[in-house]
């Protein structure tokens, strides 16, 4: 059934294709939907996928509660390697041979459940000063960032191979995976880093109920017909 959006004041979840940043969906959407105010409920990174809650007009005085919500992840950590950006869009700086085994994955998880000092990346989008920390990081500017609490709910193992383990995890807000990835390979004394993730849940909104850009698209009212 087709709608006019320009008006409503609704959440929308959107799927987030990989390769465009949430700013674009949001941008995309405001196009797409004629509405006056376009806000989202928390930022996906351009390599990622998945939901991503999208305010229209009035709905978007709330986009602070929908951001507070828990979020629930799915990521395949690849071992062999850490990378700048601790995910498949940096530079390797360093290499290993070893693989973990599903037993030492297992026995270390715990060490990361509840809350936990994290160290975000350097590429992160935090703000340093005004600016974001990958503008800074891309610059070449020597930086420092401080470490923070956070809170990871659960976290399981799926299933571990030669190239990678694959992950679910629900955290809080500000939990980056990118850097839990990295912290997991730490502690178990290899490489790795996120080489795909995906969102699976921001607060009530989740993976079975949303739509991509083209179904939105398809989904409008276009000069009143």
């Amino acid at each position: 059934m087709k709608t006019n959006f320009s008006e409503k004041n609704i959440w929308l979840n959107i799927d987030k294709p990989i390769g465009i940043s949430s700013a674009r969906v949001v941008a995309i959407v405001k196009r797409y939907t004629k509405a006056k105010k376009v806000g989202h409920g928390g930022t996906l990174d351009v390599m990622a996928c998945g939901v991503l809650p999208v305010a229209l007009n009035k709905a978007t005085k709330t986009t602070n509660d929908i951001m507070q919500s828990a979020k629930k992840y799915s990521f395949f950590v690849k071992w062999g390697a850490f990378t700048d950006t601790d995910d498949s869009e940096g530079k390797v700086i360093e290499v290993c041979e070893k693989r973990p085994l599903v037993s030492e994955i297992i026995a270390i998880l715990p060490d990361f459940v509840g809350k936990i000092m994290q160290k975000p990346s350097k590429f992160s989008a935090l703000k340093i000063n005004g600016k974001r920390a990958y503008d800074l990081a891309r610059s070449g500017v020597d930086f420092e960032i401080n470490e923070r609490m956070i809170e990871i709910f659960s976290l399981k193992l799926i299933k571990n191979t030669f190239e990678g383990a694959t992950f679910e995890a629900r955290c809080s807000k500000g939990t980056y995976v990118r850097s839990l990835a990295r912290d997991i390979a730490l502690k178990l004394g290899c490489c790795g880093y996120v080489g795909s993730l995906e969102r699976l849940e921001v607060g009530q909104f989740t993976k079975e109920n949303k739509i991509s850009l083209e179904k939105l698209k398809n989904m409008i009212i276009i000069d009143g017909s």
